[in-house]
């Protein structure tokens, strides 16, 4: 059974289950700890005040502004560290790529993998991407904040729930949740 989430809970059995992003920003408000960021980041931070009562600041995002080039985009434009999907960006990958550009999160994850690369490589990235999407197996990944979007791909992948419904899939989910983790896999 799941403990509730006090400033007595012990940090491993914090880890060890699995917590709505809500639960995660009320015990932060309830112990004036900064709420802002992504749930990795809070759990972290809640981690850390479990662990040894230090209250974190979220980590500042470098502004681009004081970087931003009056150079226009071209396909030369080198990704720079703090890269923005911004709408000017958007227009260029429009004008070069078609109307069906859109910011994946594959691309997304691409201009923040390969600082030093250019507008060139992301644009063969997306096309490369594009691609691989026309194979029938191909899946997209699902990024490890969101567990329950994993846990019911994962169910339905299984051979043993073969014919098994969305309902089946969500009460296998609530018990999971219910459940200390496994770290042994």
């Amino acid at each position: 059974m799941r403990p509730e989430l006090t400033r007595k809970t012990k940090a491993d059995a914090f880890l060890d289950y699995y917590w709505l992003k809500e639960e995660l920003v009320q015990f932060c408000r309830d112990n004036e700890l900064p709420v802002s960021g992504s749930k990795m980041e809070i759990t972290a931070r809640i981690e850390s005040f479990l662990l040894n009562g230090l209250i974190e600041k979220p980590k500042q995002k470098q502004s681009c502004r004081k970087k931003k080039s009056k150079e226009p985009l071209s396909r030369s434009t080198i990704i720079t560290e703090g890269h923005r999907c911004s709408q000017d960006v958007r227009t260029f990958f429009k004008q070069e790529i078609g109307e069906h550009f859109h910011f994946s999160t594959y691309i997304q994850n691409y201009f923040r993998a390969n600082i030093g690369k250019t507008y060139e490589d992301a644009i063969n990235a997306w096309h490369e991407e594009e691609t691989r999407k026309q194979d029938p197996g191909y899946q997209k990944d699902i990024a490890p904040q969101f567990e329950y979007n994993r846990f019911i791909r994962e169910f339905f992948s299984k051979p043993v729930n073969k014919g098994k419904t969305r309902s089946q899939a969500i009460e296998a989910w609530n018990k999971k949740k219910s459940k200390p983790y496994s770290h042994s896999s």
